[in-house]
């Protein structure tokens, strides 16, 4: 059995090896090897070289025996059998040595031709592996530098207040500030470390696929108009003596689909950032219906008179942790989040926020839009 599958094995093989020469008469004719030696040849017909050694024994054979008739006007028995005698041995030997040139001939052909498609499948491949590490190098960089803003964040946002809250309570200890005023400060650092967590938070609740998102009928002019009063109430719309106008639409404002809490929490951060970035002027906020397909959908345009933002900063301006190159002098306690909030709030309940146009030195106008609701409450797992 074993020298069978052995057997079988050198057929197979042989046969990988192998081929039928279309470009020879012969064998396209016979369909078939009429020699050995054929299934390495790739010569055509006119160029065998074991054709051409039979062509020139017969002429060789036969000027033999004339040359040995006309001298000896007969042709001996002896001469017959040494002629063909020396045509079979020589014929034997030569049809060895062109077999193992052809055979060699082709065999190093076919390693070329193997070795051609190995290198171009390597090289392939090298190709694959060198785009993939560096995609996984992009990722990893990308990761590194949101790992190093997230810290540097962190580091900020909650070691800052709570320098405050140190230095409140150290003068008050020494009685150089009132216990009335050290416990305002205080309150404010805590405000502010409490708004930060609760970023950090919403941003992990995001983050988790499995989130469930209350999309319920919502009251969306109610909570802009109680947002607003609330930012009338900053600090910095005092100082900076800002005014927040609610144009009233021509139409009755519907309705929409949303999660109350976080959508509230969305158009705190858009006024927030309005404000932020708005050294003087106002902000103003506007409604439009639109339709989208067979939906209809409610659109809010939140305009400001702020800084503007620039080209390079609209590319990131999504993108968690990120702040423009003119946010720091403008709001230097800022998280980099307010934004990547908004958007990821307002998309999980079906709607769109967009940068709708700036203009550096003159202002920005967000845009987010929310589906008209029905009558009835959905539930909707975030995805």
């Amino acid at each position: 059995m074993k020298d069978k599958e052995k057997k079988s094995v050198k057929q197979r093989g042989a046969k990988r090896n192998s081929c039928l020469n279309r470009k020879c008469w012969l064998v396209k004719n016979l369909d078939h090897l009429p020699y050995k030696r054929c299934q390495y040849c790739e010569l055509k017909f006119h160029e065998c070289l074991f054709m051409r050694f039979q062509i020139i024994s017969l002429i060789l054979g036969c000027l033999s025996f004339f040359v040995i008739y006309f001298f000896e006007r007969t042709i001996p028995v002896y001469a017959i059998i040494i002629i063909f005698t020396m045509v079979i041995v020589y014929g034997y030997y030569f049809n060895s040595s062109t077999e193992k040139i052809v055979k060699a001939s082709f065999l190093e052909k076919k390693a070329k031709e193997d070795l051609k498609v190995l290198s171009n499948e390597l090289e392939k491949r090298v190709k694959m592996q060198t785009t993939n590490i560096r995609e996984q190098n992009k990722n990893l960089k990308e990761l590194l530098n949101v790992k190093n803003d997230f810290l540097r964040t962190v580091n900020h946002q909650l070691n800052t207040p709570l320098t405050i809250m140190k230095n409140a309570f150290a003068m008050m200890e020494d009685k150089s500030l009132s216990t009335e005023q050290g416990m305002q400060i205080a309150s404010h650092g805590l405000e502010r470390m409490s708004s930060t967590i609760a970023d950090f938070w919403d941003v992990f609740e995001m983050e988790d696929r499995k989130t469930l998102v209350d999309l319920v009928e919502t009251d969306i002019e109610k909570i802009i108009k109680d947002t607003i009063e609330e930012k009338k109430k900053m600090e910095m719309i005092l100082i900076k003596k800002l005014k927040i106008r609610l144009i009233k639409p021509s139409f009755s404002i519907p309705k929409v689909l949303c999660d109350q809490k976080k959508i509230t929490h969305a158009i705190s951060n858009l006024l927030d950032n309005a404000i932020f970035y708005t050294p003087q002027g106002g902000i103003t906020i506007q409604f439009e219906k639109i339709e989208k397909g067979r939906k209809k959908y409610l659109k809010v345009l939140i305009s400001d008179t702020g800084e503007g933002i620039s080209q390079e900063d609209q590319k990131k301006l999504f993108v968690k942790f990120f702040r423009g190159s003119t946010t720091s002098s403008l709001h230097p306690n800022g998280s980099g989040l307010g934004l990547y909030i908004a958007k990821n709030v307002i998309e999980n309940s079906k709607g769109e926020l967009k940068l709708e146009k700036t203009e550096i030195g003159k202002g920005t106008v967000f845009s987010f839009t929310l589906q008209i609701a029905p009558s009835h409450k959905r539930k909707l797992r975030q995805r």
